[in-house]
């Protein structure tokens, strides 16, 4: 199915229509008069690959060596210089394999300039021609070794001498030619048409070259059978650079009823061609991929292209006004027209070498997509403590988006080279398929927000609102029979787990209100979260006797505040078993992982409705500092839904 749905995209998007080009990164331009005569090399832009050029791609074989592209190459096709010439000098045999087959790249590169102007006798192909009898063989701006001014311990390379005289160190970047200011490789006139009839005729010829069968792909009969998948799939994370294969046939253990190669398993040249062509034109399209980790993940629609853009957007870096009007504007006419029979496909994948490993595959109906991201975002959905957290990607970029799928995931470690590709994936699947996240995945975040709290402090820790928004889903959605539903907001609720947290919370401001809201030490919750969370008995023991010791001392300078303190405490204690009159709660022995879970969402959301009605008496009251009227009315504010 997936390759079906490929080659479909293929044909729906127009992929085919000119297949004698592909996309090409160019990073030289080597600038001639009408004569051939070297006027300098300038690059095409900024960037270390270059500028993305469309550019002639032939269809003959490569792995063998001595093929080179039309027009635009490396260095070694353009001169006949090894990439790195003191490769395999200690072997003579290998070094005059690589010596011969440089050769013969170079010899084939100018054999199809030469081609070519016998053809169309173009002046500016006579140019190139004219270039080469003065500059390929021994090239004055290039030169092997270390830079100028270096002691020589660095590793040699090669450099170039710009137009500008500046010299710059060459990777693996491709030339191609300018005439009197005019780019060869975007002549619409001569060039290209020529080379499309070049490209067709060795397409005839390979047609003409394979056997004839059944394509699984089309199900049409009697049609050239690919040997090999081609062109390779670029892009792929961990596969080779120069492309890699969706699939191959490079082992004796894939041959079956005396068929080799594809031809156990047959596809036409046009559908293999075609699905490549797609899934090439997907990881380079913004809008239809974004990397993962280790991993790549392509989706698209069948029909409705401008859904994939709101789907990147919403996974990528989603913003809180776009997710509100994503939730909350129904489908338009039109739209609801075009989705209506449309499909969506994802396809997660990952690289090995010269192969490409599907991870996961789906296809599900496109409004079935749309409606199982906006339960994504209902549940993952959840009040803010105080100014978000500035979080940072891997490429320190600065992002304000805590529910995108990358900052989801950084909350289970505590740096993004520990961050493993199944749990994006598992994300990822858990939005588009209305999956519960594992269990499992409690656990990490539980402990980096354990090991925060000590470190950073509450104020500092309860800003990473993907934490607490990522901790509410997978509670929610791992949810058994009888137990609560964790709600956007504080809630009442019987939960003895969720109420200890609410409870810490509580504790924690009442320390602070102590100590005139300027205590620099560890504060309870640094000392007690982590066991207050796993083994409430032991930790609540102490923290009960601690907060009436708070109590006495609030109690000095505003007893009305701290009578509407001990109000709050009761209403919770009362939640617990109470061992006897005037007896401190029985709180439980111990907690599950999910419990700590709905532990950590009582504390959290106690701390941001605390916070947010702090806000809102000293917005009502106008003043940097709340009086003691205010700090009264702060107390007695109800914590309930609300925000």
């Amino acid at each position: 199915m997936l390759l079906k749905a490929l080659y479909e995209l293929a044909h729906s998007r127009k992929l085919l229509d000119d297949l004698a080009f592909n996309t090409k990164a160019i990073r030289w331009i080597i600038q001639l008069d009408a004569q051939g005569n070297f006027l300098g090399i300038v690059p095409t832009g900024d960037d270390k690959r270059g500028k993305e050029f469309s550019a002639p791609q032939t269809t003959r074989p490569k792995v063998a060596g001595g093929v080179a592209e039309f027009l635009a190459d490396g260095i070694t096709a353009v001169f006949g210089f090894d990439a790195d010439p003191e490769k395999d000098k200690d072997n003579e045999k290998r070094r005059r394999d690589r010596d011969q087959n440089n050769a013969a790249k170079q010899t084939d590169f100018w054999q199809q300039i030469e081609a070519a102007f016998a053809e169309t006798q173009h002046p500016s192909l006579q140019a190139l021609l004219g270039f080469k009898a003065q500059h390929a063989t021994q090239p004055s701006f290039l030169r092997w070794g270390h830079k100028r001014d270096s002691d020589g311990k660095e590793k040699p390379a090669w450099w170039l001498t710009t137009a500008e005289g500046s010299e710059i160190k060459l990777a693996a970047e491709n030339f191609t030619f300018s005439v009197e200011g005019q780019l060869l490789l975007e002549d619409e006139q001569v060039i290209r048409p020529f080379w499309r009839r070049v490209y067709q005729q060795e397409m005839s010829e390979k047609n003409e070259a394979v056997e004839k069968g059944l394509c699984l792909i089309t199900g049409q009969t009697d049609v050239p059978i690919a040997p090999t998948h081609n062109p390779k799939i670029k892009r792929i994370p961990n596969a080779q650079p120069t492309g890699a294969a969706i699939v191959s046939f490079d082992k004796a253990a894939f041959t079956s009823y005396g068929c080799d190669q594809s031809y156990n398993a047959p596809v036409s040249i046009e559908a293999s061609t075609a699905y490549s062509v797609a899934l090439n034109w997907l990881v380079n399209q913004r809008s239809h991929y974004f990397q993962l980790g280790g991993t790549i993940i392509c989706f698209w629609a069948r029909n409705y292209e401008e859904s994939t853009e709101d789907f990147f957007a919403l996974f990528d870096q989603p913003k809180p006004e776009t997710i509100k009007k994503f939730l909350a504007s129904p489908l338009r006419g039109e739209e609801r027209s075009a989705i209506a029979d449309d499909e969506f496909y994802s396809v997660t994948l990952a690289g090995n070498a010269g192969r490409i490993v599907v991870r996961h595959w789906l296809q599900v109906p496109l409004t079935t997509a749309k409606e199982n991201l906006q339960q994504w975002f209902r549940d993952l959905d959840i009040a803010p403590y105080g100014e978000p957290a500035v979080a940072k990607k891997k490429n320190d970029e600065e992002t304000s988006s805590p529910l995108g799928l990358y900052r989801l995931a950084m909350t289970t470690v505590r740096e993004s080279k520990d961050l493993q590709p199944e749990i994006l994936t598992q994300l990822y699947r858990a939005a588009l398929e209305a999956h519960a996240p594992s269990l499992q995945l409690l656990k990490p975040v539980l402990n980096r927000l354990a090991k925060q709290l000590v470190k950073d402090g509450p104020n500092i820790t309860l800003r990473n609102l993907s934490r607490f928004a990522l901790i509410r889903l997978i509670v929610n959605r791992n949810r058994k029979e009888g137990e609560p539903f964790m709600e956007t907001k504080v809630c009442e609720t019987s939960d003895a787990a969720y109420n200890c947290g609410r409870l810490l919370a509580i504790f924690d401001d009442l320390q602070m209100r102590a100590n005139d809201y300027n205590f620099d030490g560890a504060g309870v919750v640094e000392r007690y979260y982590g066991s207050a969370s796993s083994a409430p008995n032991s930790a609540f023991g102490i923290l009960w006797r601690l907060h009436q010791h708070h109590l006495k001392k609030v109690s000095r300078s505003n007893k009305g505040a701290s009578e509407a303190i001990k109000r709050r405490i009761a209403e919770i204690a009362a939640l617990f078993p109470q061992p006897a009159p005037l007896q401190p709660p029985q709180f439980p022995r111990t907690f599950s992982l999910v419990e700590q879970g709905r532990f950590a969402l009582g504390f959290y959301q106690q701390k941001a409705a605390d916070d947010a009605a702090r806000k809102e008496a000293r917005a009502n009251t106008n003043q940097t500092k709340p009086s003691a009227q205010a700090e009264l009315e702060i107390e007695n504010t109800p914590a309930l839904p609300g925000f």
